[in-house]
């Protein structure tokens, strides 16, 4: 099985246990951001990006673990495909796979024992989840191909008969298995994905926000700032006052990034 790992400074070393032995036991065990930066906000980067691995089909399932743990699982849940839950007993870690097909486990990196984080993840990666998930939406790797296209290709637009080509199906078969595999319509995933990329730059804080919604492929300040504002409930200028940087026209530096679609 191809396991994806991430933790933030504080579960550095349970990361790298169950590095060992994930591949102890046969599976391909992959840190998916090993140059972790340090500071509050870490778990929303290590988040997004083993989500991102978990639902483009990089890896099979996810274990991310960091004190911000409930923050981290609500944060994944967000991401289509994916289904994360904090667990802390072994009966739920193996029948959240069978039940409900969790394929990202959180744990939390204060209050469990390096033993105790093994047996969960054991419990998580031994069980299965019976109904065939590839039958049910796209085949991974063009579900793949097509989400990197979107992500290198924002500021441009992105209609869904040009995605289609690309996983060289018909419109209409692409957006039936393409929201089967996401959990969003075509449009609705692109919408995410501009949001969550101008999230990231408001938080580096470089840009002017006019800057940032043209980059991202909306036509103009105002309608960004309306569709911003529909999905994270702030404005753009609130969201980056809200990650510690105070905006006057050029805006300073900041850390992270959150995925959402337009069109």
């Amino acid at each position: 099985m191809q396991i994806g790992l991430a933790s933030d400074r504080i579960g550095r070393e349970c990361k790298e246990r169950l590095k060992a032995r994930f591949a102890g036991q046969g599976h391909s065990a992959e840190d998916v951001c090993p140059a972790n930066v340090s500071g509050a906000e870490d778990y929303q980067s290590i988040t997004d990006q083993l989500s991102s691995a978990v639902y483009t089909g990089r890896v099979e399932r996810g274990v991310l673990i960091c004190s911000r743990a409930i923050g981290a699982s609500v944060l994944a849940n967000k991401h289509p495909g994916v289904r994360a839950a904090l667990c802390h007993d072994l009966h739920s870690a193996r029948q959240g796979v069978q039940d409900d097909g969790v394929n990202l486990l959180v744990i939390r990196a204060v209050g469990v024992t390096l033993e105790f984080a093994c047996e969960l993840a054991d419990a998580f990666v031994q069980a299965s989840y019976l109904p065939c998930e590839q039958e049910f939406g796209m085949p991974p790797r063009r579900l793949a191909r097509v989400v990197e296209y979107i992500r290198n290709h924002l500021d441009q637009p992105l209609a869904v008969s040009a995605l289609s080509r690309l996983a060289e199906m018909s419109q209409s078969h692409f957006s039936k298995l393409f929201k089967r595999s996401t959990g969003l319509a075509p449009h609705q995933f692109v919408l995410q994905e501009r949001i969550n990329r101008s999230k990231e730059l408001l938080r580096q804080g470089n840009r002017k926000i006019v800057e940032i919604a043209l980059g991202v492929g909306f036509e103009n300040q105002a309608h960004f700032t309306t569709v911003f504002g529909n999905f994270v409930g702030m404005t753009p200028r609130q969201f980056q006052r809200s990650s510690g940087h105070e905006t006057s026209g050029m805006f300073r530096r900041a850390l992270e990034v959150e995925v959402v679609p337009g069109w």
